[in-house]
């Protein structure tokens, strides 16, 4: 397996629409080909970053799922989010 790993910078002032938007960002990931499973989570040491772990069957399912997510920068700054981070990471075990 492997995973698209994200970090994100959060507009603190947007955090509502954030919220708002989530569900059917998680939706749409899902549809992805070879989707297996997905993470959103929030730094508890730094409130205005977020890490994302999306995991796929294949590492050319992974990166087919980086290039649409950077390809959508635009769409993320809409509601107050930069990538910082996006990397194709191999799963070596999991529990």
């Amino acid at each position: 397996m492997f995973a698209v790993v994200g970090t994100w910078s959060m507009d603190a002032d947007m955090r509502q629409r954030q919220a708002e938007v989530l569900p059917d960002l998680v939706q749409g990931v899902r549809q992805n080909p070879g989707f297996v499973r997905g993470f959103w989570s929030d730094d508890v040491d730094d409130p205005n970053v977020s890490v994302t772990f999306i995991v796929f069957e294949t590492v050319e399912q992974a990166q087919s799922f980086r290039k649409a997510v950077m390809a959508n920068a635009p769409t993320q700054a809409t509601v107050g989010v930069e990538r910082n981070a996006l990397r194709i990471v191999e799963v070596k075990a999991d529990a």
